[in-house]
């Protein structure tokens, strides 16, 4: 899985693309086409890479020099398939020599401003050989012309055509002249085809050095911390930023969440409103994020590294297929069971399974599904509504509505009485507040009473 791919899963990655400070298209690509790592010492890697970009961006001593790194890498176009070319034997135009030369002095100067910061962050091939057979003048300018420096016969035929006496004679110096920049051309590329592999790994380093600090600084917007690989998750007070972000628009907000589990099956209950479907979607934001070698917004976060995320949360993806929502859900059950089967590390987050069937058929689906996925050893957190759930897992249960003072509840100020905080418990039933609320929201009372 790719992580443009992983916007399928949770639309809340579009949130954090949208927020990411990329200013190239090189890191741009990098990142839609970055694959959801499953080896903890890549991980690592990653996070000590990030934890050295974050130290770099806290340090206002550094400051003007990572803005002058972050316009060089905005001046960096994706030359790879020019360069693709030169491998493979082509011979250079002027605007291809150009881009190459550009490339080539951007890069020596963002190595420089590396050097000053961080020598290890983004490791370049130097490109003082490149940028010496492309600027013979020394002028340190991104601009190419087949300069008369390359040729002692091209600088003749310059001369002869600036003397020519008749407008034929111009146009013969000329046709000459052009046969000699051709054949200057030809031994540029020849002598540029051995450092297409620098230029090509250098151009890989600077779209990875532009997402880590553009990871970076998210990380230190949203107050992230670095996730710690085990083998189970432990979340505190994690939070998700799409949602916070909203409720702060209204005034509101958000309660971060406290979640623990391993390599078992979870039951989560609560009424309506609860926030279990939020937990599900910021429990796998957290997932995505540390395996696609993000920081996660979090006070701590001890994360178990899984090979699947599987979610059925919501039924947009019944809208998009023209099934109906049950058909969707037990479909994606399904790829979980056969995922589970082949002995995959997955991690299910199943909201309301169930819930457009009847009742009594639910129940017997949910408490399946529970039980099975514990055989299969699948890590699997589940909401419901159902009561009387046979089945041997953990549950928990959200707190739910809490009322407190004499403030009148309505439609806007009733999240703030709703705790969204879990609880182990041992009861098969699920909190019933529907009646509750809709009196504190002043619904009709004879729909209510009879």
């Amino acid at each position: 899985m790719l992580f443009k791919n992983a916007f399928e899963q949770n639309s809340a990655l579009h949130y954090v693309y949208e927020h990411l400070q990329l200013v190239s298209n090189l890191g741009r690509k990098h990142l839609l086409d970055m694959p959801f790592c499953t080896s903890a010492q890549e991980l690592e890697a990653e996070f000590d890479l990030l934890s050295k970009a974050i130290g770099l961006r806290r340090d206002d001593q550094f400051r003007s020099k990572l803005m002058s790194i972050r316009n060089h890498l905005h001046q960096i176009n994706d030359i790879r398939p020019t360069l693709s070319a030169l491998a493979d034997g082509a011979v250079m135009d002027d605007i291809q020599l150009f881009e190459i030369k550009k490339t080539a002095i951007l890069t020596r100067k963002i190595a420089e401003a590396l050097e000053v910061c961080s020598n290890d962050i983004c490791p370049l091939e130097n490109m003082d050989a490149v940028v010496a057979l492309l600027d013979p003048e020394h002028t340190g300018i991104p601009h190419f012309y087949v300069y008369s420096l390359y040729d002692h016969e091209l600088a003749q035929w310059r001369e002869r055509i600036d003397n020519a006496q008749s407008v034929a004679e111009a146009e013969e110096c000329r046709f000459q002249a052009q046969k000699v920049e051709d054949r200057v051309r030809t031994r540029l590329s020849q002598e540029l085809q051995p450092h297409v592999k620098a230029i090509t790994g250098n151009l890989d380093q600077l779209a990875h050095l532009d997402l880590l600090l553009a990871k970076a600084q998210l990380a230190i917007e949203w107050n992230a911390c670095r996730p710690t690989l085990s083998d189970h998750t432990d979340l505190h007070q994690l939070y998700n930023p799409e949602v916070a972000a909203v409720l702060e628009e209204k005034g509101r907000h958000f309660q971060p969440i406290d979640i623990r589990f391993g390599c078992e099956t979870v039951l989560i209950t609560g009424a309506n409103m609860a926030g279990k479907s939020v937990l599900l979607k910021t429990v796998s934001l957290a997932q995505h994020l540390c395996q696609f070698g993000f920081y996660v917004p979090a006070e701590l976060a001890c994360m178990s590294i899984v090979d699947e995320i599987y979610s059925s949360i919501g039924d947009r993806q019944s809208e998009i297929s023209g099934l109906s929502s049950f058909a969707v859900e037990i479909l994606t059950i399904d790829k979980i069971i056969q995922a589970g089967r082949t002995g995959k590390r997955v991690l299910a987050l199943v909201d309301e399974l169930a819930r457009t069937t009847n009742p009594e058929e639910g129940k017997r689906i949910v408490s399946n599904y529970l039980n099975l996925a514990a055989q299969l050893g699948i890590t699997s957190l589940v909401t419901t509504h159902y009561s009387g759930i046979n089945a041997n897992c953990r549950r928990l249960r959200v707190k739910g509505l809490q009322l407190k003072g004499n403030t009148p509840v309505t439609v806007h100020n009733i999240g703030d009485y709703i705790d969204y905080s879990l609880v182990e418990t041992d009861a098969d039933e699920v909190p019933m507040e529907a009646f509750s609320i809709a009196r504190l929201l002043g619904v009709d009372g004879d729909l209510i009473n009879n």
